[in-house]
């Protein structure tokens, strides 16, 4: 992974900028020490110093950095608008490598979908339902703003070529608001139909470098094929998906916890670099798009798709302990709420483990683990996600054990040895206790999911997971449109960030309404975009 951290964004020595064109020079806005450039007035702050001289300068009228969600989501509106002049420079080597391209599905209501299913359940409700669920620790005109654009977001889709299908209530949250994607790399029906629409996307060019003049963003500089390229903008907006892949940033946000990034490898805190180096100020919020499919440990295969089956009884809501063999959540959570709830709690562990009786999990050759234990009701995310048995049952059950993430015993206090787990036995007798008086008098979960450990197998098998997320959720405060706030609450003007580095739009933990994150995204890049319109037809 590109291994970045805070602590040397900054690093390096002062050059003056080169190769800009336009009356105007070019600078960084930081308070940091400045010195003045020998061959015009311009200011080159010590914060900007990487900054290179360029061989390419590219004029346009926005220029947005990602090609994610928000990124697509803005340079459709900006065109929609009448902007002239949209550049799209993005990391990602072509449309189908982002999280936008992999994500299942998004959120919504007031729908096609949600019409035919019956559900009165309006936008303003999921408003009210979503400011509450973030106690209003996010810009609620923000929120609100992009929550009233949801609907006209899956008709944009469907404008785009990208086609949904409403889908049942995961998270058991009272209504329907998942739509899942149906058209399979929709990235590619996506830059079809923006390309047609005359937006440029530049592939391969990370950006390294906001642009200033004076006060004001001006441009980005990027890097392609060996070239560096000065793009003059009349507006910026950043959006290159958070800081997932970055694990230096991970640790300073959670300490020692292995947080294995199942999204981009591309989403290396660039954004929030860039944005923060010149004067942005990050907001307060720091979350994760929790891994909702499967557990997941670094010493396998860290592919959502391609991953051990035997990693989805992280989420079978049976017996979790932490590395000292102890419980620390009420496992219920999660089997059931794993991005809102349960997740959340795994980032107090470094890593977790699921315990299981030999004879339950041979079951699973053959039936799920959810029919085994009565299909509960309560349980809807097992109805579509966990309802099979497990494929490929010896195979992966050797490959788990071969790669050292499944251990197993004799007995309980052998399975303890073997995976380090001290307190295992005690626990597990204090366990069977509660299951057999039919109370979880330590965590409360519910009594579906009391199932015994120790039955008489001949083997039992603790399972070892690391917390995993998709993405991160945090970044710069900005205002309700999307624009980026100092630290004196000004705006840093022509500067915007949409998606998921958007510090002021996502909460902690994740919402618990389905396909959040990329509703949001794609919300705010249009919110970005509508006031970057209005803003550059000012100036």
């Amino acid at each position: 992974m590109v291994e970045l951290t805070r602590r040397n964004f900054l690093a390096g020595t002062g050059v003056a900028l080169a190769g800009i064109t336009g009356a105007a020079a070019l600078s960084s806005c930081s308070n940091n020490t400045s010195s003045k450039s020998a061959d015009s007035n311009m200011t080159v702050d010590d914060a900007v110093s990487g900054i290179k001289e360029a061989t390419q300068t590219r004029n346009v009228d926005i220029v947005i950095v990602g090609s994610g969600a928000a990124g697509c989501f803005a340079a459709y509106e900006a065109k929609k608008q009448g902007v002239e002049n949209v550049l799209v420079v993005t990391k990602s080597g072509g449309p189908m490598d982002s999280n936008f391209n992999d994500i299942t599905g998004t959120c919504a209501v007031e729908t096609e979908g949600t019409k035919v299913i019956g559900q009165d359940f309006t936008l303003a409700d999921l408003y009210q339902h979503m400011i509450a669920f973030a106690h209003w620790t996010v810009d609620a005109r923000l929120l609100h703003k992009c929550v009233m654009m949801l609907a006209e977001d899956i008709d944009i889709l469907s404008e785009m070529g990208v086609e949904t299908q409403i889908l049942g209530d995961r998270y058991n949250v009272g209504f329907t608001v998942v739509h899942g994607f149906t058209t399979q790399n929709k990235g590619v029906p996506i830059e079809n139909f923006l390309t047609d629409k005359g937006i440029e996307f530049m592939y391969g060019a990370p950006a390294t470098h906001i642009l200033m003049n004076g006060d004001k963003a001006a441009g980005v500089q990027c890097e392609q094929d060996g070239e560096v390229i000065n793009v003059n903008a009349k507006a910026v907006l950043i959006c290159t998906g958070g800081y997932m892949a970055n694990e230096e940033m991970l640790n300073e946000v959670y300490g020692g916890v292995t947080v294995v990034n199942m999204g981009s490898p591309n989403n290396t805190g660039d954004g929030q670099r860039m944005v923060l180096e010149v004067g942005g100020m990050e907001d307060r919020i720091h979350g994760l798009g929790m891994n909702d499919i499967y557990g997941m440990n670094k010493k396998s295969t860290i592919s959502v798709f391609n991953a051990n089956p035997f990693m989805q009884l992280a989420f079978y809501g049976g017996l979790v302990t932490g590395p000292d063999g102890r419980r620390f959540v009420n496992e219920y959570m999660l089997a059931q709420q794993p991005m809102s709830g349960g997740g959340e709690a795994t980032l107090h562990q470094q890593r977790y483990y699921a315990i299981f009786s030999g004879d339950v999990v041979n079951t699973m050759k053959d039936s799920s683990y959810y029919a085994s234990i009565g299909s509960p009701a309560v349980w809807t995310s097992a109805a579509t996600m966990f309802n099979a048995p497990l494929a490929d049952f010896d195979t992966n059950l050797q490959r788990g054990i071969e790669e050292g993430w499944i251990f197993q015993g004799a007995t309980i206090e052998d399975l303890a040895e073997a995976a380090g787990l001290a307190n295992l036995p005690e626990t597990v007798k204090d366990y069977d206790a509660m299951v057999a008086a039919g109370e979880d008098t330590e965590f409360y979960k519910r009594a579906e999911f009391l199932q015994p450990i120790e039955d008489s197998s001949a083997v039992y098998y603790a399972f070892e997971y690391n917390p995993s997320a998709f993405n991160t959720f945090g970044g710069a405060r900005t205002d309700a449109n999307c624009c980026v706030l100092d630290a004196t609450f000004n705006p840093i003007d022509g500067l915007y960030v949409a998606g998921v580095e958007n510090g002021s739009l996502y909460c902690t933990p994740y919402y618990d309404c389905g396909g959040s994150c990329s509703g949001l995204a794609m919300a705010s890049g249009r919110v970005a975009a509508q006031h970057m319109t209005t803003y550059i037809k000012e100036i």
